[in-house]
């Protein structure tokens, strides 16, 4: 199946609320998702339909889009009609595209909005992008754990638009099958009608992944303890993005509608940057229009971060971060060591506020704060440390992450006008062309071309080339560039492409015939969806029953035997006695781990009913 070539290339953006949607927009984004009221991943960032409303329409003036998460887990008949009512009310707002998790969403009567399967859908595999392509979802999100070949497979046997994450924070198991929160909610509660909204399916995860950790094997030996085993660094795909755009990947997301504003703009500025390269080298067009004016130089440790991956898209290696790791930039050795002060072999600045870290030998990595700077000395707290001549790494760059939170961006389409007697031809950088009347004042520009050039962060547009055979006389700037740009906003909208979705609802064989618990189908829809498609044997969701004892709770192709260096396929002789216990500290909870050495896979079960 020969994939169409993508046209352009969308860098998809995180939209906390409106005010950093508008940000993203300002620093590079092509598109941004932002959360409903109710029903999205991230259910401390919801959003009024109001606020989602504005957006849409400052998006859409740079020909940006607005998708819409609704991608939580569904669970009642109150739950489907609310979930169909927020459709429609988004499809009157001309939001571009729904991300849903639940199938059950593609049994309902929609409105043509484009639907794109969120990763938590679990689409792996051809079959997968197969089947839903012929039931007339847009687009898939893929899992962050998929390899290159494993997304060229997809490529090469779909015309479905792909989507993958390129940057942020990193669920260690696979999206969707992670059922950690669902087990500690139900300790708590001990109801599964209370405990699925308070579960990562339903957008409330506490991240005890990334707390701590106690191993143990058969005998009850300590292999790790209170070790953060399950954090991940941040994922970053940055150099992979142009054979990835090759392969047919449409869409390229960064991750964080729960982080802060810097995270937001430098993130979105350097995947710009990236995706201008990949287009002007491609020869085709960013999938959203105007440049962008930057108040800060990107920089992606100008983020706090915890050291950068590309998590198995290369192939499988040790990811694990842990407390213990050295990440950051590297910025010189210490040098001119006294109790609480050290100098720089770089010409590298340090500000107060900065954090490092350091190795001494085999010792653990170890953190010190620049406290005061003072003619290149910088004041720490008493070292514990000789650190002379160590290799020092600035993890917290205070200075940095300040520009770039406090900077002003600008997001500009390019205008050109052309003088022609009493009329004024604009033409914009996507061809939209308008004629509006020149009324002639007595005020002669000197430079047209500089004075009518104009940057404000609330318009979108700026005048860049001025052609006149006579002189232009206009006694006032603004208004007349206020004239100008209401008409070309009236044009792009006008002309604005929009692209309408269909799910087809047919009787498409699924390529299983039995789904079981970890396939999500939690509601009267998503069970009829797959009994039109030939499924026969349904088990009910995980996080619909209240026992969980003997299920498995967590998935992963991150694998704890790997990270350890105690690998059955390397060192078969020095794995510990199996099976494997692993306790998680805050929500004292313990887990069977068991591993498929053949799927290179890990699960965690639940032996014991919390």
């Amino acid at each position: 199946m020969a994939r169409e070539k993508c046209k352009t290339i969308e860098i998809l953006s995180p939209g906390k609320n409106l005010f950093y949607s508008k940000e993203a927009i300002r620093c590079g984004a092509d598109a941004i998702y932002i959360g409903a009221p109710k029903f999205s991943l991230r259910h401390e960032q919801a959003n009024t339909m109001e606020d989602i409303k504005q957006l849409v329409e400052y998006a859409h003036r740079y020909w940006a889009k607005v998708y819409i998460p609704l991608n939580c887990l569904l669970y009642t008949d109150e739950d489907i009609e609310l979930t169909k009512k927020m459709i429609k009310e988004f499809y009157e707002m001309g939001i571009d595209g729904l991300i849903v998790q639940d199938i059950g969403i593609l049994e309902l009567d929609l409105p043509p909005i484009p639907i794109i399967l969120s990763t938590n859908a679990m689409c792996f595999t051809k079959e997968d992008a197969q089947f839903f392509e012929k039931c007339g979802v847009t687009r898939i999100v893929l899992p962050r754990e998929l390899t290159f070949e494993e997304i060229k497979d997809i490529t090469d046997n779909s015309n479905i638009e792909i989507e993958t994450f390129c940057y942020g924070f990193l669920c260690v198991g696979y999206s969707g099958n992670c059922y950690l929160a669902y087990s500690e909610s139900l300790k708590n509660t001990k109801s599964s009608d209370k405990s699925h909204y308070l579960a990562s399916n339903h957008g409330v995860c506490p991240e005890r992944c990334m707390g701590n950790w106690t191993l143990k094997d058969k005998n009850g030996n300590v292999i790790k303890e209170n070790d953060r085993l399950l954090n991940l660094r941040f994922l970053s795909l940055n150099n992979d993005m142009p054979r990835l755009f090759d392969l047919g990947v449409d869409s390229f997301k960064i991750a964080g509608r729960e982080k802060d504003l810097k995270h937001v703009k430098n993130s979105t500025a350097i995947f710009s940057r990236t995706a201008d390269m990949i287009a002007k080298s491609r020869g085709i067009k960013r999938a959203s229009s105007g440049r962008v004016i930057l108040g800060f130089k990107p920089d992606l440790y100008k983020n706090f971060n915890k050291g950068f991956t590309d998590f198995f898209l290369n192939g499988r290696k040790k990811e694990n971060y842990s407390k213990y790791t050295l990440v950051g930039s590297y910025v010189g050795h210490a040098v001119d060591v006294k109790e609480n002060s050290f100098k720089l072999d770089t010409d590298i600045k340090l500000h107060k506020g900065d954090k490092l870290r350091y190795q001494k030998n085999e010792d653990a990595v170890k953190t010190i704060a620049v406290i005061d700077e003072k003619d290149g000395i910088y004041y720490t707290e008493a070292l514990k440390d000789d650190i002379s001549g160590l290799k020092l790494y600035r993890y917290i760059d205070f200075e940095g992450f300040k520009e770039v939170e406090e900077s002003v961006n600008y997001r500009v389409i390019s205008v050109k006008l052309e003088f022609e007697g009493n009329k004024v031809i604009a033409v914009d950088e996507d061809n939209n062309r308008v004629e509006v009347e020149y009324k002639k004042g007595v005020k002669r520009l000197e430079n047209p071309q500089e004075e009518l050039f104009n940057l404000d962060i609330e318009c979108e547009f700026v005048i860049e080339e001025v052609i006149a055979k006579e002189d232009i006389c206009i006694d006032n700037a603004d208004e007349f560039r206020a004239e100008i740009f209401s008409a070309m906003r009236e044009e792009r909208k006008k002309n604005r492409p929009v692209k309408q979705g269909k799910v087809i609802k047919n009787n498409e064989p699924y390529y299983k015939k039995e789904l079981t618990y970890l396939a999500n189908v939690t509601n009267k829809c998503s069970e009829v969806f797959f009994r039109r498609h030939g499924v026969e044997k349904i088990e009910a969701g995980l996080e619909t029953d209240a026992n969980i004892e003997g299920k498995r709770i967590f998935s992963a192709r991150y694998c704890l035997r790997n990270e350890l260096g105690l690998c059955s396929k390397t060192k078969p002789k020095e794995v510990p006695p199996m099976p494997w216990r692993i306790k998680q500290i805050e929500s004292d909870i313990e887990y069977r781990v068991e591993f498929d050495c053949n799927k290179c896979e890990m699960y965690f079960y639940c032996d014991k009913q919390p």
